[in-house]
């Protein structure tokens, strides 16, 4: 198999693993942009196997048929690509998902430690909810079937091979693997409580490192007798959760992925710390101690030798540390304001002087920063502004309307300079070309226009593309574009030709906005999640996890990625062993719009209550 192509599209690269009645590779997928990985499975029954091949074909149909009703709207079971039949062979094709099973963790001489069991059991669960909920039995959760996946930390549930439908009557007997089949699913007859007991061996597995295979069933009372091989102790409660997991009989073990978590919820929610009502006198007056003390410290310290001044400077710093509590919340409100009228949209100058906003009286209003006082209003127009930009050197504002117009604003004059005119529609995008010459536009009447800036004319229109273009950016180099459309897809132009050069997929919804971060980096910003793209290489540099979709807002600086959201929460996800790490920053009160300035050192905020905040982010 290594090395040929299926259906002239399927590469096989190399060869994963043996199965049951398959055998799995690792492709590339020619026919996509950067033609990235799949996963092969070919039907391929063991001379050794006591299967029929009717019976393994049937099974691996099944598989094909599961995954494509499961992966497609669930994003931690792989998606289905294709499912075929070349030549002799039968074989299908579904998501390569990029990181570690579980059984590295099996392997692993790291302990592990029942907080890490019952974050596992908190992400589990809910697969299993959702596949029982559609009827499935998985029949082989082991940890050669759990992918830790690395770019957004998430468990995967892969191989539905062995799988059953709840409402089937018989299925062919020992499918699964040795120590993790409980006695109904031995005889054919696997029940929604046998993934659960899987489960409850699973995390046993873990937490002992002990083959499941070597547990044995206490003579009286009939359960698996495994506490035995426990390095460490565990919390009564977990042990309890575990033991009904994996009881003998069916009746005795728990009947649903909900039971679980409804116990789980209820044991961390009693192991919470009561209020303690001496620990609130400490945490207020223990502050105001500190502050005093440090206070009539630091009065002193002029009066001492500079050596022992830094010593005293380094023993306040350090006492400061750990009496005073270090706040979670990041953000100063520098102004607040009480508007009359609402705010559609707002704009932060690179320069961090100048802060725009469009009301929804149509109002394009100029206002300084970091003070946050109005210096100018440029128009009031019955014609709706539906996008702004400004030139990376501060001097130009572009606003595009609803009539499909477009106008050049001087910021520092606040004045008028130019009015494009050429699209039938209203417009969506606006960019302005690194060196300031020109000026690209997008319309919902499906055509890309570049004007020049200084003039005011049409240079030329680009080749409509397939759909409304969401988003424009242009790269360092001067003779590229890049757009996106609202079909998913990013399209790289030649602007020698006017033609496409390369077109990128890969969100799942729409592209909200693009963002250049330098030479050959490009961040695209999807209502589905953030994407890094290496324009270089051509290729998908970096995924956002799962928790960055559905922003506000998104914006990238050298520092970080910031993404707010509509319950208020700011998060900046930080760089670190290549893989992107989240913290909360602070909070906003509902808020409708959000403006960062280019380094992350300013936000303004439009809130559902009528005020226009300025904050200073630390």
């Amino acid at each position: 198999m290594i090395g040929q192509l299926l259906t002239g599209r399927y590469l096989i690269l190399e060869k994963l693993g043996t199965g049951g009645f398959s055998e799995t590779y690792l492709a590339r997928d020619k026919y996509l942009p950067q033609h990235p990985l799949c996963v092969v499975k070919q039907l391929r029954l063991p001379v050794q196997s006591k299967l029929s091949i009717e019976t393994a074909r049937q099974l691996f149909e099944a598989e094909a048929h599961l995954l494509g009703q499961l992966g497609q709207n669930y994003a931690q079971i792989p998606t289905l690509f294709a499912y075929a039949h070349e030549q002799d062979s039968t074989y299908l094709v579904q998501e390569y998902i990029e990181g570690d099973t579980l059984a590295a963790w099996v392997n692993s001489p790291k302990p592990f430690s029942p907080k890490k069991a019952i974050a596992l059991l908190l992400q589990l669960l809910p697969v299993l909810s959702y596949i029982h909920s559609h009827g499935v039995i998985h029949c082989d959760i082991t940890p050669s079937n759990l992918i830790y996946r690395r770019r957004d930390s998430k468990i995967v549930l892969i191989d539905f091979g062995a799988a059953s439908k709840t409402n089937a009557t018989q299925q062919p007997a020992l499918l699964g693997t040795p120590g993790y089949i409980p006695d109904e699913q031995c005889l054919g007859m696997p029940q929604i409580s046998s993934d659960l007991y899987a489960l409850g061996i699973l995390m046993i597995h873990l937490l002992t490192k002990a083959d499941p295979r070597q547990f044995k069933q206490d003579l009286i009372s009939g359960e698996l007798d495994w506490q035995h091989y426990l390095k460490t102790s565990l919390p009564a409660s977990l042990m309890m959760i575990l033991n009904r997991l994996v009881r003998s009989r069916v009746s005795d073990r728990y009947q649903d992925a909900s039971e679980v978590l409804a116990d789980l919820k209820q044991w961390r929610i009693s192991q919470r710390p009561r209020p303690n009502r001496l620990r609130t006198v400490q945490k207020v007056l223990l502050p105001m101690s500190a502050a005093l003390f440090c206070g009539a410290l630091i009065s002193q310290i002029p009066k001492l030798n500079q050596n022992y001044g830094e010593q005293a400077k380094s023993a306040i710093s350090q006492l400061e540390q750990q009496i005073i509590p270090q706040t979670e919340n990041h953000l100063t409100m520098l102004r607040e304001l009480s508007m009359k009228s609402g705010i559609d949209r707002l704009l932060i100058a690179p320069n961090k002087q100048v802060m725009v906003s469009v009301g929804v009286d149509r109002r394009l209003q100029l206002w300084s920063l970091p003070d946050g006082k109005q210096t100018a209003t440029l128009a009031n127009d019955r014609v709706p502004i539906t996008t702004l930009v400004i030139s990376s050197d501060s001097r130009f504002l572009v606003s595009g309307r609803e009539d499909g117009t477009l106008q050049l604003w001087d910021i520092n004059r606040g004045r008028l300079l130019q009015q494009f005119t050429g699209h039938k529609k209203s417009v969506i995008a606006i960019a302005i070309s690194p060196d300031l010459k020109i000026v690209t536009s997008s319309s919902k009447d499906r055509t890309v226009r570049q004007w020049n800036l200084q003039t005011g004319t049409l240079i030329r229109t680009l080749n409509s593309p397939a759909s409304e273009v969401s988003a424009i950016a242009y790269p360092a180099i001067s003779d590229k574009l890049i757009t996106a459309s609202r079909d998913r897809k990013l399209q790289v132009w030649n602007l020698r030709d006017g033609q496409v050069d390369r077109t990128f997929s890969g969100h799942t919804d729409e592209i909200v906005g693009l963002q250049i971060v330098n030479d050959h980096t490009l961040i695209s910003f999807g209502k589905d999640r953030g994407m890094m793209w290496d324009l270089k290489r051509e290729t998908l540099a970096q995924v956002l996890p799962e928790a960055s979709a559905n922003s506000i807002l998104v914006s990238k600086c050298k520092r970080n990625i910031m993404t707010v959201h509509s319950n208020g929460s700011i998060r900046a996800w930080i760089p670190k062993d290549g893989q992107l790490v989240m913290q909360e920053t602070g909070k906003l009160d509902n808020p409708k719009n959000v403006a960062f300035s280019p380094a992350h050192d300013y936000l303004v905020s439009w809130n559902a209550d009528q005020r226009l905040r300025f904050w200073q982010i630390h």
